[in-house]
């Protein structure tokens, strides 16, 4: 199975290279996305390129702050979804052979619509899961595995909403059944993520000077390394057919 993962990696970079000026064109909500949380008046804070709201702050936020919070968070996880939609329609382009301008318009509305929602609810169950644990010894453990699990159910969602066009419900059991059968795939993955976003931080840090070391992050995992991670996804995904070599 490693041996397996490095021949998809291998694969996903030739890949990425290759049409690199088309992602970085499809990346460009990838910054506005991680933008908008830290503009709003709300108690967030960046960590390894993401964007993050401390949960102990929210009793502090008023109800002015708490609209704007959700609406900024709402509007970033849809450019976040249709950014997915957007890569993942170039590396199913490759294979359907079909016109790039032409896919994109035709599944803003439904593909990234699909994420969306899905993405809306894991942000909303964690939400919830923060809540109700607030103040509690259990959540510095119990939290991390609850958002382990969700995340690794619902790994391959983006990929089986825009290659197999799943709805929503249909992508979720697709990607749970697809983590449970390749749960090293999802590590791997992981793994190769936090790897190269821990590189940037580390270079961010020793070539800039705060606040503009963390903002070089964000540049950088959202023009080339979010984008490459997503291909290295829909490459994952894709193994499963039989005409996912290139």
């Amino acid at each position: 199975m490693v041996n397996n993962f490095s021949k998809v990696f291998r694969y996903a970079l030739r890949f990425y290279l290759k049409r690199l000026k088309l992602i970085l064109v499809f990346s460009v909500p990838f910054v506005l996305a991680l933008l908008i949380p830290t503009l709003v008046s709300a108690p967030t804070y960046q960590a390894l390129g993401g964007v993050f709201l401390r949960t102990g702050s929210i009793p502090e936020l008023s109800i002015l702050d708490i609209i704007l919070t959700a609406v900024a968070y709402f509007v970033t996880v849809f450019l976040i979804s249709d950014t997915i939609v957007n890569v993942n329609l170039i590396v199913k382009s490759k294979r359907t052979l079909t016109e790039i301008k032409k896919t994109v318009l035709s599944n803003i509305g439904t593909s990234a619509m699909r994420i969306f929602y899905i993405y809306t609810i894991m942000l909303l169950l964690m939400f919830v899961f923060q809540l109700l644990t607030y103040d509690n010894p259990i959540q510095s453990w119990l939290y991390p595995i609850f958002v382990l699990i969700l995340s690794f159910l619902l790994f391959f969602v983006a990929p089986a909403v825009v290659i197999d066009n799943s709805n929503t419900p249909r992508a979720m059991k697709r990607s749970a059944k697809m983590a449970m059968e390749k749960p090293i795939y999802v590590f791997l993955w992981a793994v190769t993520g936090f790897v190269m976003i821990s590189i940037t931080e580390l270079v961010g840090l020793l070539l800039f000077s705060s606040p503009f070391g963390q903002f070089f992050v964000l540049l950088v995992n959202s023009f080339f390394i979010l984008p490459f991670l997503v291909v290295l996804q829909t490459m994952m995904y894709m193994e499963k057919y039989p005409l996912s070599g290139e």
